[in-house]
């Protein structure tokens, strides 16, 4: 069953219960006012009928107050209180037809249907003018109430038919502002996925309710899947194409001693360090490759509360045994509560960029306000500034002679900023040709890393 017949048909039944509960409720509400009604006029005739017997001083004439008193079509039945035997000491009706019933004495007055016209009766005690103590029971036919009760009952019928006619064209309407944006999204998405496409949905200005909010979101969706996809084609393309180069260089020089042999020494120890150069540099931009694979994972954080000066220190004394670089250290005795192995990686990335890309002393130095601020600075060749927006993406390299010479892959940076991300840190890069790049990495002094998810 689809959505538009299922809210159709939904409101018509509900909006249908609604109006039959309601209108069964005003039907024998009103009822139950008729017959109250007319109880209470039954009740006060009976009361005047009291007081005129009461009045009189002997029974002549009594059956003329009694006719005076006489229901409509109705009847007075007169009974001593304790007389069994049925005979009534005065009846009087104007109907051909005797009409009695027994009363109810629990109740004020007893309703009662004789040949399709109810009827109502009450008794009420009286003082004859012999002193004999007697009831009169007076009944009156009500066949203005069947006649108004069924009135009713089709005004309430033709209510509710005439009340169902705009819920429908409600919900009709209700089912076009619902039901046609969501048909608009899934068309969108069959297209999508037939064509491999990322075609968004136009989306109503000025509007801001959840039909607006679903397609925005939907927007948004296409917009990042698309980002991705043409994120995930440079990823696809820049790594074909550097792991190209250094495939082409090793299967260049493989032949080159398939061709002369190792005879000529010369030519066997060029080719066998280029081909160990390249080997060693597709080696690294595998691992780091697949390190930046994982940073896209939530993996796991552990948090740990650890000494900054000696952290700091071990890294740079690595680099210092591995690559003997100056490396100037000022770091305060503070502690940090972080993930220690992110943050280790972090560091390691931003100050073995240093290395690769200057020959002069490095500096590092850290501070307290509020944050944890540590400033990583070289003094090499720096970056032009139309290339600092791009640093952090995906192979993007400033020069490419550069890097091949350095080693370096376009990677690096990338992982950076997807840790920074994980720890919640700030990465900023101030830089200028011929003086040097200084990178400025802010990180939380406590808690400073996302909840896995």
């Amino acid at each position: 069953m689809k959505l538009n017949t299922k809210v159709n048909l939904f409101s018509m039944l509900l909006t249908s219960v609604i109006l039959i509960g309601s209108f069964t409720g005003i039907y024998y509400l009103y009822k139950e006012f008729a017959f109250s009604t007319e109880a209470e006029q039954l009740q006060a005739r009976a009361n005047e009928l009291t007081t005129a017997i009461s009045s009189l001083e002997s029974m002549d004439g009594i059956d003329s107050i009694f006719g005076a008193y006489l229901p409509t079509d109705g009847a007075i039945i007169v009974r001593e209180i304790d007389d069994n035997t049925g005979k009534p000491l005065i009846r009087l009706q104007k109907t051909s037809e005797q009409i009695d019933f027994k009363l109810d004495p629990a109740q004020h007055y007893t309703e009662k249907t004789i040949h399709d016209v109810p009827h109502i009766a009450l008794a009420t005690p009286i003082i004859l003018p012999n002193d004999e103590i007697a009831e009169a029971k007076l009944i009156q036919p009500l066949p203005t109430i069947t006649d108004n009760m069924n009135r009713l009952l089709i005004i309430l019928v033709l209510m509710t038919l005439v009340a169902l006619i705009p819920i429908y064209l409600a919900s009709q309407l209700f089912v076009q502002l619902i039901v046609k944006p969501v048909l608009q999204l899934t068309s969108t998405m069959e297209k999508n996925i037939q064509q491999s496409s990322y075609e968004q949905i136009p989306t109503r200005k000025q509007s801001n309710d959840e039909i607006a909010q679903m397609a925005t979101t939907y927007n948004h969706l296409m917009a990042q899947l698309e980002d991705a996809h043409d994120k995930q084609q440079q990823f696809v393309g820049n790594a074909s194409h550097e792991l190209k180069t250094p495939l082409t260089v090793i299967e260049s020089y493989t032949k080159l001693l398939k061709r002369r042999g190792t005879q000529d020494a010369k030519i066997t120890e060029e080719a066998l360090e280029a081909i160990l150069k390249e080997t060693t540099n597709m080696k690294a931009m595998i691992e780091q490759m697949l390190a930046l694979a994982k940073t896209n994972e939530m993996t796991k954080i552990n948090m740990t509360t650890f000494a900054l000066q000696p952290f700091i220190d071990q890294i740079v004394q690595s680099i210092k045994t591995a690559y003997h670089r100056e490396i100037h250290v000022n770091i305060p005795d503070v502690d940090i509560t972080t993930d220690e192995a992110k943050l280790k990686q972090l560091l390691f990335i931003f100050i073995d960029n240093a290395r690769k890309y200057s020959d002069d002393v490095i500096k590092i130095h850290a501070s307290v306000k509020n944050d944890l601020h540590i400033s990583i600075q070289d003094f090499g060749v720096g970056i032009p500034q139309e290339d600092l927006p791009n640093l952090f993406h995906r192979f993007y390299r400033v020069d490419k002679d550069r890097n091949r010479k350095t080693g370096g892959t376009g990677i690096g940076l990338s992982i950076a900023k997807e840790l920074a991300d994980r720890l919640n840190a700030e990465v900023s890069i101030d830089s200028e040709l011929g003086k040097g790049t200084t990178i400025l990495l802010i990180v939380p002094l406590s808690g400073g890393a996302q909840h896995e998810s």
